[in-house]
């Protein structure tokens, strides 16, 4: 039964008795947010330090593409699994030995000394983010009332532009006045302090934010999880996000090496740039995205999917901007608003998730979320854009009419420790893709208010007459 009152809800499954539980919703977000805040920060760690570590350890750009995203293969190819798992059993003792693991894998990498054993600890990370990455927004989702659920989203994915700037100012440092290696020390030892306070969280039961607490009988079967495929606007939000990720993906990893080969900055200030705006301008995004989202509420309940549509269209040109403009300044202030923008998109379409799959099937929806956002998104936009950056430092290509004709623009070859490149081009390639993202989001909304009504139903709680985006 839910709460009388307006705040996080207590639904029956809370006063249950657990191991080590904390009751209050509050302090599971927090921990929550701290392995989410971890996370990023160890990307951003890894990506900022790429230039020293390329250097030292004799990488390409292919190679540094495949280093930095082994860990979302490993945790896209995990999280349908995790899904099952997460709908199924412990999700506290499971997202607190997810979390463990990345920690142990985290410090690992400082002991790699070359592409395949970086490659290793850099792909054991997946396992471990794929437990957390998928249980942490189900609980979040049955911790409080749909009504609070975009705000609760937004707060704990404020942890991606934090922990960027973080993340991106640690591995700047080390990698210009110490040793990159100490950098991922810093960062894998609180991990495991942040597995322990998981233990020690309380977990109310699947769909306590719908007023019900799931049993073994509402356990899924198979073809009530391939019906998460039926609700359109699901597909649309994903397909969606995975274009946003993909340019998400494509900054996160070349945008400081980036600065440093076609800007000219060095190590140090290009890191201290890219964590400023990362951090900057995902605050305000996430700050932008709910507000406005809440505001295009009271006029349309397709609002969840429109804002993203909105945002993705305006990121678009800035991105161009961004790329190609030779202005150092003027080239950051694209990226800012740019940023911006793809960020507000964040708390929304997370959102929508949570509230177009019914509870009993709610980690399952995440996982295959992820599944296609990361296999779509900043798996495959690292990859191509370190692949099409070789290519196009090639003689051959560079020389071609398509290597003119870019190079009229603005994209010229720039030399890199393992020859000669063109990341301009590469970077080129997620403007096309955050096109078909507004496309995508826009076309959505338009099954939203419908899938919505019957994810409600189906989480058992008739008497939800509000919106729930609200």
């Amino acid at each position: 039964m839910s709460s009388p009152d307006p705040g996080p809800a207590i639904a029956s499954g809370l006063g249950r008795r657990s191991l080590f539980p904390i009751q209050s919703p509050y302090f599971a977000l927090v921990v929550l947010f701290s392995m989410n805040l971890l996370n990023y920060v160890d990307r951003y760690v890894f990506f900022s330090s790429g230039p020293q570590i390329s250097r030292e350890l004799r990488f390409s750009d292919t190679q540094f593409g495949w280093l930095s995203v082994s860990f979302m293969v490993v945790y896209t190819v995990a999280s349908p699994l995790m899904g099952v798992l997460g709908d199924r059993y412990s999700r506290r003792r499971l997202l607190s030995s997810g979390v463990a693991l990345w920690s142990l894998a985290t410090v690992g990498t400082a002991f790699a000394s070359g592409y395949y054993d970086m490659f290793f600890w850099r792909a054991l990370l997946g396992i471990g983010e794929a437990s957390y990455g998928i249980i942490a927004p189900t609980l979040l989702a049955d911790l409080f009332p749909p009504k609070y659920r975009g705000r609760v989203m937004g707060l704990y994915f404020l942890a991606l532009p934090v922990g960027g700037a973080i993340g991106s100012g640690i591995g700047g440092y080390f990698s210009s006045h110490s040793d990159w290696r100490n950098a991922f020390w810093v960062v894998g030892i609180p991990g495991l302090v942040a597995a322990v306070a998981g233990l020690l969280m309380n977990d109310p039961g699947r769909g306590a934010s719908e007023g019900k607490t799931a049993t073994k009988g509402d356990r899924p079967n198979l073809a009530e999880y391939l019906s998460i495929f039926k609700t359109r606007s699901f597909v649309y939000n994903t397909a969606g996000q995975a274009a946003v990720t993909f340019a998400l993906g494509a900054y996160a990893v070349w945008a400081v090496t980036f600065y440093q080969r076609v800007q000219g900055m060095d190590g140090s200030k290009a890191g201290v740039w890219i964590g400023i705006i990362t951090a900057s301008a995902g605050l305000l995004g996430i700050v932008l995205g709910t507000v406005a989202a809440d505001t295009l509420l009271r006029f349309t309940r397709r609002a969840y999917l429109i804002w993203p549509g909105v945002a993705v269209a305006i990121a678009a040109p800035c991105i161009v901007g961004a790329i190609l403009d030779s202005d150092r300044t003027t080239s950051l202030t694209f990226l800012f608003v740019a940023s911006i923008m793809m960020a507000s998109v964040l708390g929304p379409g997370n959102t929508v998730t949570a509230n177009v799959v019914p509870a009993n099937r709610r980690a399952a929806g995440y996982a295959l979320c992820i599944f296609l956002v990361h296999l779509f998104g900043d798996i495959s936009s690292p990859l191509l854009i370190g692949y099409v950056s070789d290519l196009f430092g090639t003689p051959t290509v560079a020389g071609s009419s398509l290597g003119r004709m870019f190079e009229s623009i603005g994209a010229r070859v720039t030399p890199s420790p393992t020859g000669p490149t063109n990341l301009t081009v590469g970077m080129l390639s997620v403007v096309p893709m955050l096109v078909l993202g507004s496309f995508f989001y826009l076309r959505g909304s338009r099954y939203l208010p419908d899938d919505q009504e019957r994810a409600r139903l189906a989480g058992g709680n008739d008497s939800l007459a509000e919106p729930v985006f609200h």
